[in-house]
């Protein structure tokens, strides 16, 4: 069992650390369906490994963008998004809006169920 932990994500290359393979696993990220090349392996100690992937420029655009990393058997060990943009921004601000509005009517429920 493989276990992947996000680390970073700088200057475009998104970093992680995966536990559990005693050999060179073979790690594949996709986008979109679509494998993205170059993503380097190296080992750290016994069966821990750095991962380090330089991102596609189709995903530092406007929207959110999803990553799978999965092992060459198909076993999905983890993903990432990102998120950018002036849009998304607004987005992000009605729904926290919204949820407030739906939680300030839950109160009152529940406070006149309790009167």
């Amino acid at each position: 069992m493989s276990k992947l932990t996000h680390c970073e994500l700088r200057n475009g290359i998104w970093s992680g650390r995966l536990e559990g393979s005693a050999d060179a696993p073979n790690v594949i990220a996709t986008y979109q369906g679509v494998e993205i090349a170059d993503m380097s392996v190296t080992p750290i100690s016994g069966n821990i490994w750095s991962l380090e992937l330089p991102l596609p420029l189709e995903m530092l655009s406007d929207g959110v963008h999803s990553c799978l990393i999965s092992l060459e058997t198909g076993e999905k060990i983890g993903d990432f998004t990102v998120i950018a943009g002036e849009v998304l921004a607004g987005d992000l601000r009605a729904e926290i809006a919204r949820l407030r509005a739906e939680l300030d009517l839950l109160k009152t429920v529940v406070r006149r169920g309790l009167a």
